[in-house]
């Protein structure tokens, strides 16, 4: 699709995942359409960006248009649509037009190589690089380019907040990275990518902070880092949000606390031990949930808990596996979380099992290698109490664990 048609584009995305009219989407469709569109092209949207594509957000013009990145992630993504959702049929012309129809197929062939090889001949060179992509946070990355054969403008995205211009004659750009995670960067023309590279910040200790509903991306860390280390588990306490991060209790918000370290132990063979309470009293919201994800050099796991009779908001994510509450029954994760929960995540032989106070309640089989584990991040709608984590490799030997009065 080399042109920007957003009406077709929408009805792409309305018939490869068939969750019925878009207008009618809730924000849990529409979370996952940006995972979806993030794991295929790596392009991160987000949530309002795509309602307000889909109509479920009001837009200052009647003919809106997204902007450039997005316009571009969507031609991304509606390309890898089109094997599953077009069909050939089987069309059998009259004789009269074959005389007609293959001379025009073959010229049409041939010219399609021409252009092709002609292209390929003329493609620029360039070089992109980065100097130091793995780090800890906060630092500076330094990105070296070379961009002079290519004639049309280039942008670089950091794989946060906003693009950027790279004027040709310069061959240098730094950004900075002050909150801990993995960052894709992408080097584009406003016609297609031209490379990418992968960021990793470290942290040497635990951050909280928290983001708008169902937008992780857009993060921020608590001005204080040193309110939710309470004596005996992690807890950023309603009040103290409200009256020294100025964060407004009435909007949906999430906490969550995030550790991105090289433990150097492989996600595909560990398990991992926590505790986690969210109710009411301690400044959750309706259908309030728990999730947690595990980032791996090479995939993640993502999935939450919800309230008792909410499972429908339940979700789960194994590296090329996703599984929705909305059409497959996650009723054993929503739970009573007014109490403390223990969990456990045992991970082996590709497949993600998940026990309840020791019983098991769901697997999961998946076959992308997720990696080497470098990040652990708890979130809460609302906020939540985290305590007790535990984490052993293969052989179950003990390689983290943070008892919330000392870090071992």
């Amino acid at each position: 699709m080399e042109q920007f048609e957003l009406n077709k584009i929408k009805q792409l995305i309305e018939k490869k995942f068939n969750w019925g009219r878009s207008d009618e989407w809730t924000n849990f469709h529409f979370k996952e359409l940006k995972k979806a569109i993030e794991e295929t092209t790596g392009d991160s949207l987000s949530e309002e960006t795509l309602k307000r594509i889909f109509g479920k957000r009001k837009v200052s013009t009647k003919n809106y248009q997204p902007q450039a990145f997005t316009k571009m992630a969507l031609i991304k993504f509606a390309d890898s649509l089109f094997p599953s959702l077009e069909k050939k049929e089987d069309i059998k012309p009259q004789n009269k037009w074959k005389k007609i129809l293959i001379p025009l197929i073959v010229v049409f062939l041939l010219f399609f190589v021409i252009v092709f090889i002609s292209n390929k001949q003329k493609q620029p060179n360039f070089t992109f690089t980065c100097r130091n992509p793995i780090d800890i946070t906060p630092y500076t990355a330094t990105f070296d380019y070379d961009i002079s054969e290519i004639e049309d403008s280039v942008f670089v995205y950091f794989g946060y907040w906003k693009e950027f211009y790279l004027p040709p004659e310069n061959n240098l750009i730094n950004m900075f990275y002050r909150i801990p995670g993995v960052y894709t960067v992408r080097l584009y023309t406003r016609s297609k990518t031209l490379a990418q590279r992968k960021i990793i910040s470290y942290s040497t200790e635990w951050v909280g902070g928290y983001f708008p509903n169902r937008q992780d991306t857009l993060f921020e860390l608590f001005v204080d880092q040193s309110f939710f280390r309470q004596s005996e588990y992690f807890y950023a306490e309603p009040e103290f949000i409200t009256n020294q991060e100025g964060i407004d209790l009435k909007q949906r918000f999430y906490t969550s606390y995030r550790l991105f370290s090289p433990f150097n132990k492989s996600l595909d063979s560990l398990t991992l031990e926590a505790r986690v309470q969210n109710n009411a009293s301690t400044g959750s919201m309706l259908c309030y949930d728990t999730g947690m994800i595990l980032v791996g050099d090479s995939g993640t796991i993502d999935f939450n808990f919800t309230q008792s009779k909410c499972s429908r908001f339940a979700g789960l994510k194994v590296s090329d596996k996703f599984v929705s509450g909305e059409d497959n029954d996650l009723s054993s994760m929503a739970v009573d979380m007014s109490s403390w929960l223990n969990f456990k995540i045992i991970n082996e032989n590709k497949q993600f099992n998940l026990l309840l106070d020791d019983q098991l309640i769901y697997q999961q089989k998946y076959n992308k290698p997720l990696g080497d584990l470098i990040g652990i991040v708890f979130y809460f709608f609302g906020s939540g109490k985290l305590d007790d984590l535990k984490v052993f490799d293969n052989e179950q030997k003990l390689f983290y664990s943070y008892d919330f009065n000392e870090e071992n």
